[in-house]
């Protein structure tokens, strides 16, 4: 598994979605649920031996907490 999978759960019309790219996870009508499954499918992948992230999105689409699975990225300024 080459790079780091970052999962987002985030809101759209429809409710809540758990995507990575332009690939949708899952499907979810509450929140709560789409951040449980963007937290297993990180820990999954991460298990598997790859690294992921789980970004975690408000219903106005600003990050609410990142969850990191495997090594933390590098820090960059700003």
């Amino acid at each position: 598994m080459a790079g780091r999978v970052v999962m987002h759960s985030i809101r759209t019309r429809e409710g809540w979605v758990v995507k990575s790219g332009e690939k949708v996870f899952s499907r979810h009508e509450r929140q709560a649920d789409a951040e449980k499954a963007a937290t297993a499918e990180g820990r999954r992948l991460y298990q598997a031996g790859g690294l992921a992230q789980a970004v975690l999105h408000r219903a106005d689409g600003q990050i609410r907490e990142e969850r990191t699975y495997g090594r933390d990225p590098e820090r960059t300024p700003g």
